[in-house]
């Protein structure tokens, strides 16, 4: 039983360190103009790897009646499935699609709840478009303190002129009322320096809120990300616990395959947490964070037989909504802002049809 345990607790991290060790290659240290072009090939592959792991990968095999994930070869051998020779019938394997496509559109709404929720806790407005008001707001409270400035000139005329009339024989009051005037034009002209030093405060406050309220909302879609990494870890878990069960050829089987389908993920993952805000090193920190997913699957799968026909019934659907969700919502749009060449447009392009050529070749070789 340790040995088992052994063989399947270094196999799960085995697949979490392999991939991680890979992003030290990768030259893109944060979010700057100077990787904008690199990084955006990268999201490319990222969106073609999301998208071709949700229809090629997840929701293929959610849809296999009574599969197991991981029991034969990452529980993705189609024999088990013919086996059964149809023991469904046609309402029940009808029912079985209608289950799974609703998981994947709850996973879909999730995340978008989840991201709205969070949006509205930090204040944001949704991607920062709202911090270009600021300026108008800022030139229209310094017509406001003009206008009452003016009046309050207005005002202390017509009082020097009552007070001269008043006191044109009184020579020493005329002088004590002139001091009295120069003191109150210092005390105008700093009172006026204040509500400058002021307003220059407070559009500088504004400013940085406004920037890190864009950054909070970025942020956002890379932890929804995490998530579903984590997810999608928790089910590789599953699989490799199932597979050692079965046996040490099978568990190693199932290892090699996780591997290769983890390191494209990884890199994928990897370019939508700088793109989020991270730099490099927190974006490494948090990938491998995720690898506690994999290793609670492999505990459960372990400690009860048959989990992973529940991972198989809604945490694979679920996941690929929420791979969707990410690969529609967070990374396409990025594609699409500022102008890019042809030739980077054509890269772009490519890179998306790459990550989903390599999931499709993984789906294959599984």
């Amino acid at each position: 039983m340790v040995e088992l345990w052994t063989q399947a607790i270094g196999a799960t991290l085995l697949i979490s360190a392999a991939p991680f060790l890979i992003l030290f290659l990768i030259p893109v240290q944060s979010n700057t103009d100077q990787h904008q072009n690199l990084l955006k090939v990268l999201l490319s592959f990222a969106c073609g790897g999301l998208l071709g792991d949700a229809f090629l990968h997840l929701i293929p095999h959610a849809l296999e009646p009574h599969s197991h994930h991981g029991d034969e070869e990452h529980g993705h051998s189609h024999a088990s499935a013919e086996s059964h020779d149809h023991g469904h019938s046609h309402g029940g394997a009808h029912g079985h699609m209608m289950s799974v496509g609703l998981w994947v559109l709850g996973g879909i709404v999730a995340f978008l709840m989840v991201e709205k929720f969070v949006r509205l806790l930090k204040g944001g407005h949704g991607h920062g478009h709202a911090h270009s008001h600021a300026l108008p707001e800022a030139k229209e409270s310094d017509g406001e303190d003009e206008e009452q400035e003016e009046e309050v000139k207005k005002e202390v005329k017509e009082e020097v002129k009552e007070d001269k009339k008043e006191e044109e024989e009184e020579e020493e009051m005329d002088k004590a009322k002139e001091a009295e005037q120069e003191k109150e034009e210092e005390q105008k002209t700093e009172e006026k320096d204040g509500v400058k030093r002021r307003k220059k405060e407070e559009t500088e406050k504004k400013t940085p809120e406004k920037e890190e309220e864009k950054s909070t909302d970025i942020k956002v879609s890379g932890y929804l990300n995490l998530a579903a990494d984590f997810t999608h870890n928790f089910t590789d878990g599953l699989a490799i616990g199932a597979s050692f069960l079965a046996g040490p050829a099978v568990g190693a089987v199932t290892t090699l395959t996780i591997l290769l389908h983890e390191v494209p993920h990884e890199i994928g993952d990897f370019a939508i947490l700088v793109q989020s805000g991270c730099t490099k090193k927190k974006a490494m920190c948090l990938q491998l964070l995720t690898a506690l997913g994999a290793l609670a699957g492999t505990a459960c799968s372990l400690l009860a037989e048959g989990v992973g026909a529940a991972a198989t019934a809604w945490i694979l659907p679920f996941t690929a909504g929420g791979f969707v969700y990410i690969a529609t919502v967070t990374v396409l749009p990025e594609l699409l802002v500022g102008r890019s060449t042809l030739g980077q447009s054509v890269m772009e392009i490519l890179a998306l049809l790459f990550g989903v050529g390599m999931m499709v070749l993984i789906a294959e070789y599984e």
